[in-house]
């Protein structure tokens, strides 16, 4: 396997640090790429030469946080129903400025489909299938329908600062509870 340059690792980790102090303090529609390449001091140039775009940009955040979110969840297994969603859900307290503002943009239903073909994956993984099918539900449309709840449930989290996460917890846990193997 080839190593990666170091400069191209430098500038890379330079145009995302950029990015998301743009990402933090501007809205995502107003950020240009010529915005990206002054605050990284770079040329436009050579962000192009690593990203097409802005969306090519934040879909490769998007898809190195998604791929540490996978981690976790291989980490926490064996941890307990209530205590892995614990810890899923501090992932997402950790990073709750850049998801709060990630499903905000336009195209944001794309990422909230990649998170939830990471949940439906999570889910397949742990549920008990017999449970389910037993009461004649289709496990698919199961597993879809419950990874939507998720992820409305943490937009709500998100958004609204009346509900914490334990709370939040709370709601998922019980329903979780039922079907787990």
């Amino acid at each position: 396997m080839e190593k990666e340059d170091l400069r191209v690792k430098k500038t890379r980790r330079n145009i995302h640090k950029s990015f998301m102090y743009l990402f933090y303090n501007y809205d995502f529609e107003k950020i240009t790429v010529k915005n990206i390449a002054e605050q990284a001091e770079i040329g436009r140039k050579t962000f192009y030469l690593h990203y097409l775009d802005k969306y090519d940009l934040v879909d490769k955040i998007v898809k190195e946080m998604f791929d540490e979110l996978e981690e976790i969840c291989e980490q926490k297994k064996g941890t307990g129903l209530k205590k892995g969603s614990q810890i899923w859900f501090d992932y997402f307290d950790e990073h709750r400025v850049f998801f709060t503002r990630l499903f905000k943009i336009p195209n944001s239903s794309d990422y909230k489909n990649q998170l939830k073909r990471l949940i439906v994956h999570q889910l397949t993984e742990n549920v008990d299938k017999n449970r389910i099918e037993k009461h004649g539900l289709d496990l698919t449309l199961f597993l879809r329908f419950f990874a939507n709840g998720v992820i409305e449930l943490l937009d709500i989290y998100l958004s609204e600062e009346k509900y914490t996460k334990e709370h939040i917890i709370n709601q998922i846990v019980p329903l979780l509870d039922e079907i787990y193997k």
